[in-house]
């Protein structure tokens, strides 16, 4: 039979005394350091052409929307929150949704979206606040997600550049 020697703990050892002020120094050192939080409401988060918000409908120059209805964005969604019902229109050249909504609780911002889009007709904005009091709040219409192109040409800029290469050149 093999008997374990076991160390006799000191009465500080006991107590936890070292863990304790070591832990103790550490919030102290902390407490007189400058605070990185950030005061939300007051202080907004910073955001440039990279920031990955809300999806968000183009409406073109002459007040139409860009998109199509090719279902596309619906069918790259990884969350199914993009439902689209398309309709013909009175213009010669293409259709337009008639419906067009996206579950705000669903969307997870990956922008999958906006790479499948054929007609660069929904982009990601730098829109990051999503509150409401409903849950029907959160399910955006076509109204809620139009913005005129010249809200979103940061970001349109940026995704030009992004996939410049794949794109013919005049």
């Amino acid at each position: 039979m093999v008997v374990v020697q076991r160390k006799e703990l000191t009465l500080a050892e006991r107590l936890y005394l070292p863990e304790v002020l070591r832990g103790l120094s550490l919030t102290f050192r902390k407490f007189f350091e400058k605070p990185i939080t950030r005061q939300y409401p007051e202080e907004p988060l910073p955001t440039d052409e990279v920031t990955r918000g809300q999806p968000r409908l183009v409406v073109k120059d002459d007040g139409n929307i860009a998109c199509v209805s090719c279902g596309m964005c619906e069918i790259a969604c990884p969350a199914y929150a993009i439902t689209i019902d398309g309709g013909e229109t009175d213009r010669t050249i293409e259709r337009e949704p008639k419906k067009f909504e996206i579950d705000m609780l669903r969307c997870i911002l990956c922008g999958f979206c906006e790479e499948a889009c054929p007609k660069d007709a929904i982009f990601m904005s730098n829109e990051l606040e999503l509150a409401d009091y409903t849950r029907a709040g959160l399910v955006y219409d076509m109204e809620k997600l139009k913005r005129p192109k010249s809200a979103l040409q940061r970001r349109i800029d940026y995704i030009y550049k992004l996939n410049n290469r794949w794109r013919s050149k005049p």
